[in-house]
């Protein structure tokens, strides 16, 4: 399918035509639909998830993404040609607002060339094709974006574009690695456990014929496909590693240009030293209470290990832990609304849901996460993760995965993917306007930008007073932030600087207090994904920057919940853009 791209070249000989006027404001909205529309068209499952369903009257949602060779290229020439032409605007000539919609599009435009022409993982990471197959059956499954027959009709659609997603990815793939092998076997499992055992209880009586016929050509693809990976070419142990230079070039564009992997590393371990310090200050009159008779030496490690180790006693059985969460949901949401002259204002519109995470994803969601409604239709559910403890999970590994998200970290978790975290932040992003903009920084928003509010907003509830200032939560909290921080250490070491699993896993259980479970996991998503694991820190300290340079600003005036309103009211922009946007010094990186 071949992108529109007509009337966006009518946007840009209007904005050309304006010589050193100002642009035309209804051009250049027409401009970002064009990008965006378009755009989307090359990913119809994306594009459902963003509730983008028809382009040029071709329905999405009936389709799966073209991987062929020719999609590919498809791909390239798209981005290569709105590059050229979203660098022929003269910034100095546009709103701040638009201005920073170019910003936020030139990062889409690199990010997509740079993985289409240099780090391919279409030719090398065989979970991308698994994982875009289960997001597209899961969609129309779970969101009730039309009559429950017409999105059954669209899941038939794309269960008989398998066979040729399929075939595709067996050409594309030139190699893999085990890490990311096995985790596309096992996910492909979840996809098979979708179409066969969980779907066809589900499928209308109507469509039970179409349903067995797309069906069964689609279950031998996808068998095929696990029989397929097992012949590829082995990349050997540090085959998921991205390299020095490539992760430059990744992480300019992911964390932004104010700072470097270096820099932002060595800011990373120095706040772990920092943290560990004030975990040992909190610690210290827990561990007197919980072991009145011990007479240790004054040792970091022990003592903070110890009193933490009290603290994560104090967790649900298996059985209660979906309960649990349902209660942290109704508590958090309690305290925002009792506090948001402090923090923000709870919007007003409520449909959030908790629900399993979808097997095809857990690979990457070991523990939970957020799926915000689709952009454009935003009444539609909002999703909050969790991921189940399997039934088969040993005791030990159980109790280590309670453990860590223990009374209080379940908590924090619930805080971050919810209230006041990712759900709040999207369902002020889906206030928006005009549609072009809020639909572009929604689907392209900025990581630093969301993964630092949920980060940030988390501190916030807690200085706030959420638990009533409890020290075991404040030790909790500060254990999950020296986490975030532990994420672009191990990300930037792992990626470029040869750092091995057992240096990586002392990093977490040691240094940082992780259980096991918890290590394990993340070990594991580090070496599937790239650039994403450091937002949570670069974005924290990014958001607390932007909120002390509002505070210098307004002096006596300043008033919290007025300023992370008119931040979270703007989309998630890359944090050096929202500050020129609102006024503000772009935020330094100072340690």
């Amino acid at each position: 399918m071949k992108p529109a791209v007509s009337a966006a070249l009518s946007a840009i000989l209007l904005l050309s035509a304006c010589g050193k006027r100002n642009p035309d404001p209804a051009a250049f909205q027409q401009l970002t639909a064009d990008f965006v529309h378009s755009s989307l068209a090359l990913s119809p499952v994306y594009a459902s998830q963003v509730g983008y369903y028809k382009h040029n009257g071709a329905a999405l949602d009936s389709i799966l993404d073209d991987v062929s060779a020719s999609g590919i290229e498809r791909q390239r020439k798209h981005y290569t040609e709105w590059k050229s032409r979203l660098s022929d605007l003269d910034g100095e000539k546009l709103d701040p607002e638009s201005r920073a919609d170019v910003e936020l599009m030139l990062v889409q435009v690199d990010s997509s060339l740079l993985e289409l022409d240099t780090i391919q993982s279409w030719r090398h990471n065989p979970t991308q094709y698994v994982e875009m197959i289960g997001s597209g059956l899961f969609t129309p499954y779970s969101v009730e974006y039309a009559p429950e027959e017409e999105r059954w009709r669209h899941i038939i659609g794309r269960l008989r574009g398998i066979p040729a997603v399929v075939d595709a990815a067996k050409k594309n793939l030139a190699d893999s690695n085990a890490v990311w092998t096995r985790v596309a076997t096992e996910e492909n499992d979840g996809n098979l456990g979708l179409i066969e055992k969980v779907f066809p209880e589900k499928v209308p009586a109507s469509l039970k014929s179409e349903y067995d016929q797309a069906a069964q050509p689609a279950v031998t693809a996808l068998r095929s496909l696990n029989e397929h990976l097992k012949t590829l070419k082995d990349t050997g142990a540090d085959g998921w590693r991205l390299g020095k230079e490539n992760y430059a070039k990744k992480f300019k564009l992911a964390i932004g240009e104010d700072t470097t992997p270096e820099k932002l590393l060595a800011d990373a371990e120095s706040e772990i030293t920092d943290l560990r310090k004030r975990m040992f200050m909190t610690a210290v009159p827990l561990h007197v209470k919980y072991y009145p008779t011990h007479k240790d030496p004054v040792d970091l490690n022990l003592i903070v290990g110890e009193t933490l180790a009290k603290v994560a006693e104090k967790h649900v059985k298996p059985a209660a832990y979906f309960d649990e969460a349902r209660k942290t949901l109704a508590e958090t949401r309690a305290f925002l609304q009792s506090h948001e002259d402090r923090i923000v204002k709870m919007p007003g519109r409520d449909n959030l849901q908790l629900i399993e995470t979808p097997t095809f994803m857990r690979g990457i969601y070991g523990v939970g996460g957020f799926n915000p409604a689709p952009a454009l239709q935003p009444q539609l559910g909002a999703f909050y993760w969790l991921t189940p403890i399997p039934a088969d999970w040993t005791k030990d590994r159980v109790e280590s995965k309670l453990r860590e998200y223990n009374d209080y970290g379940l908590r924090i978790l619930t805080v971050h993917e919810a209230i006041p975290g990712h759900y709040v932040q999207f369902e002020y992003a889906n206030q928006i306007q005009p549609e072009s903009r809020r639909l572009l920084r929604s689907a392209f928003g900025n990581g630093p930008y969301v993964e630092g509010w949920a980060v940030y907003a988390t501190d916030i509830m807690l200085a706030e007073g959420y638990m009533d200032r409890n020290p075991e939560m404040e030790l909790t909290w500060y254990k999950q932030l020296l986490r975030a921080v532990a994420n672009t250490v191990l990300d930037i070491r792992m990626q470029t600087m040869g750092m091995t699993d057992d240096e990586a896993l002392t990093l977490m259980t040691q240094r940082t207090f992780q259980e096991k479970e918890e290590a394990t996991a993340k070990l594991q998503r580090a070496k599937l994904s790239s650039c994403q694991l450091p937002t949570y820190y670069a974005g924290y300290r990014a958001w607390k920057q932007l909120r002390q340079a509002a505070e210098k600003k307004a002096g006596p005036q300043f008033k919290p919940a007025g300023f992370h309103q008119r931040a979270l009211s703007a989309g998630a922009l890359p944090l050096a853009s929202m500050g020129r946007l609102l006024g503000l010094s772009p935020p330094e990186a100072t340690h």
